[in-house]
């Protein structure tokens, strides 16, 4: 497996409810990705600031860290690791 680190912006339809947030798809290199397996997730505090890091597997079988700044209310695609 080879790990890459990526941290750019993408698109992210997500569910918010009861103060938590759930990734549905994603927007990257301009295909959309449907979350097929939830692995994992942690909250980093940094101050007033929370990142929240998704474990993720896409449809594509690639593993993916989806990160969330609330901050500046951003997703980023942090990571992939491509399973070929």
């Amino acid at each position: 497996m080879k790990f890459e680190d990526i941290f750019e912006d993408i698109e992210v339809i997500t569910h918010f409810k009861n103060g938590k947030l759930r990734p549905l798809r994603f927007k990257w290199n301009g295909r959309v990705y449907k979350i097929k397996q939830w692995n994992g997730h942690s909250v980093n505090h940094q101050g007033y600031t929370k990142q929240y890091h998704f474990s993720l597997r896409a449809d594509s079988s690639d593993y993916v860290e989806l990160l969330f700044d609330d901050s500046n209310l951003q997703w980023q695609i942090a990571r992939v690791c491509l399973e070929g």
